[in-house]
């Protein structure tokens, strides 16, 4: 693939533009009818882009965002106060300094599923899975892309919705469910995006263009022939080829790929071992927020090798010396790894001019750092954590969070929650960090589809879902913002 882009076979060509399995409806997908509910929730709109960050395979909330030294507790963590609830590890973090102050934390989340695809699918969809709906369910970023298309401008050529290497997480991406496929998103992997667009071109630009536009017109194969065996892609297949000319005909795309050793060195990508290469991902999504070229919602996947993720670790926690498998690592690696390219990420996000005089894009864009569920509060015999729903830790910050709020308490080892921290009996979900980036960017998460391909509507956020709990509050965090 190196350079030469004609001959990128059919299956790499689908799966560098993000095609994902099931994602799209049976039949052809229409604009919907939708409608808020008469009492419009509070919107904070403080937001111009987002970046989710999904830590895949749930980081230690012990070891990390609700640190906590019990009898398990390695001796050279060396713990470091940001403040009064907010403590962090100085030798996991190295340049928390950078960030920490920062941040807002809600610890009391909820889980719903204990196996990482379900609680993967629920971080994605910002909903529980319901396996008799989940191929009209979109994933939410592909509900913020449907609800900010009438903002874009007619030089916007990236997607609105950009993921990065979401097809190796355990859950890949979700596609738009019943929302017209032009709102799938756009994913792009580290392990073939820069062999494949960012060779050096010896031909004038016109060629270029010129063969790259043959290539992407091979999505053409699975549109007439094979439509009849591969039904619903069709029309996905044809929104992600359109979107590939725009991108390949834009300069704009070239300069996101276009990355100096020494960003590499300071992201931490050029020792980066892994087929998700992290550092890559951030650097590319800073980029594309720098470019300014439409999008606007960007997912980084922290996949690694793919699997679970590199956080699932039930054995050797602290084992420096043992090798794990699956591509899983001990928290000496797997945190400074997150560490140093998030650090660099705020640090450029907060040089960068914003859209808006006396902003920064970093003022912006809201940064949410999240996990699919926690860990447990005791160790097995393996020396490991694992998987737990009680409680666990997300991270908030820039566009618009108030900085040092620590929402929701847990006890001394992390097993319980003592306090929610909001205004809610019941615990923070999943759903909620979707109403609050719906929130954060103005998008009314009251609204809801009617005509939906199984007749039952779809709330932007659920109150009483189908294979959930009882009942969620329609509530964005409103005490991460006042």
């Amino acid at each position: 693939m190196r350079g030469r882009t004609e001959n990128v076979n059919r299956r790499d060509l689908l799966k560098l533009f993000g095609m994902s399995v099931g994602a799209s409806l049976a039949g052809v997908s229409l604009p919907r009818k939708v409608t808020a509910q008469d009492a419009k929730p509070k919107l904070f709109g403080t937001a111009r882009n987002v970046i989710v960050i999904q830590n895949c395979g749930a980081m230690s909330p012990q070891e990390g965002l609700d640190f906590k030294e019990s009898k398990y507790t390695a001796s050279d963590l060396d713990p470091q106060r940001v403040n009064s609830d907010f403590v962090l590890s100085k030798t996991l973090f190295p340049n928390y300094q950078v960030w920490a102050p920062d941040v807002s934390l809600v610890r009391s989340f909820r889980g719903i599923g204990l196996v990482h695809f379900p609680a993967q699918y629920h971080t994605q969809a910002g909903r529980a899975m319901n396996t008799a709906l989940i191929r009209e369910i979109p994933a939410f970023g592909s509900v913020v892309a449907y609800e900010l298309e009438s903002q874009r401008r007619e030089t916007d050529t990236f997607p609105t919705y950009i993921s990065f290497d979401l097809d190796g997480a355990r859950c890949p991406p979700i596609g738009s469910g019943m929302l017209p496929p032009k709102f799938a998103g756009l994913n792009l992997s580290t392990s073939n995006v820069f062999e494949t667009f960012s060779g050096s071109d010896t031909a004038d630009t016109s060629a270029t263009v010129t063969r790259r536009f043959e290539t992407l017109n091979r999505f053409l194969e699975v549109s007439s022939v094979e439509n009849e065996a591969i039904g619903p892609k069709a029309e996905e297949y044809k929104a992600s080829y359109d979107y590939a000319v725009k991108l390949l005909v834009d300069p704009r795309f070239k300069k996101m790929l276009s990355i100096t050793d020494e960003e590499k060195k300071r992201y931490g990508a050029d020792k980066d071992v892994a087929r998700a290469n992290f550092g890559l991902s951030m650097l590319l999504a800073r980029n594309a927020l720098a470019l300014d070229a439409g999008a606007r919602f960007l997912w980084v996947s922290n996949s690694y090798n793919g699997g679970n993720g590199h956080f699932d670790v039930h054995d050797h926690l602290y084992d420096r010396s043992i090798p794990l498998n699956s591509g899983r690592q001990c928290v000496y690696k797997s945190f400074p790894r997150f560490d140093k390219a998030f650090s660099s990420l705020i640090t450029d996000l907060k040089s960068m001019p914003g859209h808006e005089a006396g902003k920064t894009v970093f003022d912006e864009t809201l940064i949410c750092v999240l996990v699919e569920f926690g860990r447990t509060p005791d160790m097995n015999p393996h020396g490991g954590r694992d998987h737990y729903i009680q409680n666990y830790t997300n991270m908030f910050l820039g566009g618009g969070v108030k900085p040092g709020r620590v929402i929701g308490k847990t006890d001394e080892v992390g097993g319980k929650v003592l306090s929610n921290g909001w205004k809610f009996k019941e615990q923070p979900y999943m759903d909620h960090v979707a109403s609050t980036i719906y929130s954060a960017l103005g998008i009314d998460f009251s609204k809801r589809i009617h005509d939906t391909p199984s007749g039952r509507e779809y709330e932007y956020q659920q109150t009483a879902p189908l294979g959930g709990p009882e009942f969620i509050p329609r509530t964005a965090i409103d005490e991460l913002f006042v």
